[in-house]
């Protein structure tokens, strides 16, 4: 698929050179570096799913909770604690 992308002349010429270089093509090395991008944020930042509700009430809508006591929280479903 062809792609039409903006970038800055600097970063243009970095890419151009490095690419020779390495007696590869431009759109080459780029689609490796877009590759190489998106690799590492789906091992760097997984999905987190948290089951609802994360505190339980025996009268829902009556808890007024802060920030700081979700984070609380959280940081106990992180570590396997629940309670």
């Amino acid at each position: 698929m062809k792609a039409t992308i903006e970038i800055e002349d600097e970063l243009y010429r970095q890419v151009k050179a490095a690419a020779a270089i390495r007696g590869r093509k431009v759109k080459d090395l780029v689609a490796e570096g877009l590759l190489i991008v998106l690799r590492s944020s789906h091992s760097t930042h997984p999905v987190r799913r948290i089951q609802l509700p994360i505190v339980k009430s025996k009268r829902p809508g009556t808890l007024r909770l802060s920030n700081e006591m979700i984070s609380q929280v959280e940081a106990r479903l992180d570590t396997g604690r629940e309670s």
